[in-house]
This record gives structure tokens, C-alpha cells and sequence, in this order.
């Protein structure tokens, strides 16, 4: 993926951030920048709360014993970020099926103005009791789907890794 290739930040502030921070003194590596372990932390803060919007929270998986787990994902590195650095991060739902979803969330250096990198994901729904994939329940997949729909309208998409999809 070329950078040309990549929405410009004001496209992808087009989703709301799902949270911002500013990376610490703690999040340098040897490199002098921030380290993987933190981007993916700060990557997995912002699909739980993308996941509480719709529904899929600590409620959900107590009362209906269901849950969301990685199937695949692809971590796509673009620009560097240090440390001071304000970043957002933005999650867009892509596709369901009807045991699993497909999305990428996006992590905006809002110092620099620029995309630092994209976590591209396929979760599956699970029965956190027999630990198996099983349906979304109706009303999580209309949000899910209202979701999709709404991320599709946007002015311009995301470039994918071509190897994590809904397969139909």
C-alpha cells in the first residue's frame, strides 16, 4: 500500500476516535520510537469500545454467554510515532457474515497529521460456553449491519490486505 494510496486524516476523523492518547515515556522501544506491544494495545482499546457500542460488552457475555475472538488479523505499519505524540484511533466495521465480522482500525498521529498504521481483523461470534462459533443474535447483527452500511458511505475506503474477508 503506497501512501498515495491512503484516505487523508480528515477522511478517516469521519469516524468518530474511539479513544485518543498521547504515547508515554513507557511506550519507547530500543528504536527510539513507539513500540508494537503498544500500538496493538491501543488497537485492541479501541475495537472493545467499537464492540461496547454495539452491544458485545462485559453484560453481553455474562447474560448471554457469548463473545467476540481474533480469527486473523493484519498489522500494517505506514509512518513512524514518538513519544509525546497525540494519537486517535478509528475502527470501521467492513462486513459480517453470520459468524463473523470483518474490520480494521486505524491509528491517526494527530501531532504529525499522518496514518501511523491499520489493524486489519476477522473475529468470530462465539458460545463462550461450548467455546464454538455460533450466529450473531438479531439484534447485535442489525447493529453490526448498520454499522457496515454506514462505514461503507464514507468518501473514500481503506486499502485491505486482500487476505482477511467474509467468505461467503
Amino acid at each position: 500500500m503506497s501512501v498515495e494510496q491512503l484516505p487523508g486524516v480528515e477522511e478517516i476523523a469521519q469516524v468518530p476516535a474511539a479513544l485518543r492518547v498521547v504515547a508515554g515515556p513507557e511506550w519507547e522501544d530500543g528504536n527510539g520510537h513507539v513500540n508494537v506491544a503498544h500500538f496493538y494495545g491501543l488497537h485492541m482499546r479501541a475495537a472493545e469500545a467499537a464492540l461496547q457500542r454495539i452491544g458485545v460488552d462485559d453484560d453481553y457475555r455474562t447474560s448471554r454467554r457469548l463473545g467476540v475472538f481474533s480469527m486473523e488479523q493484519h498489522l500494517r505499519f505506514l509512518h513512524e510515532v514518538h513519544i509525546g505524540e497525540e494519537l486517535s484511533a478509528h475502527v470501521r466495521w467492513l462486513d459480517r457474515g453470520d459468524k463473523v465480522f470483518h474490520g480494521i482500525s486505524v491509528v491517526v498521529n494527530r501531532t504529525t497529521g499522518q496514518i501511523a498504521n491499520t489493524l486489519e481483523v476477522l473475529e468470530g461470534h462465539v458460545d463462550l460456553v461450548a467455546r464454538r462459533a455460533t450466529p450473531f443474535p438479531a439484534d447485535i447483527a442489525d447493529r453490526i449491519d448498520e454499522a457496515v452500511a454506514a462505514h461503507r458511505g464514507l468518501s473514500r475506503q481503506l486499502p485491505l490486505s486482500g487476505a482477511i474477508g467474509v467468505r461467503r
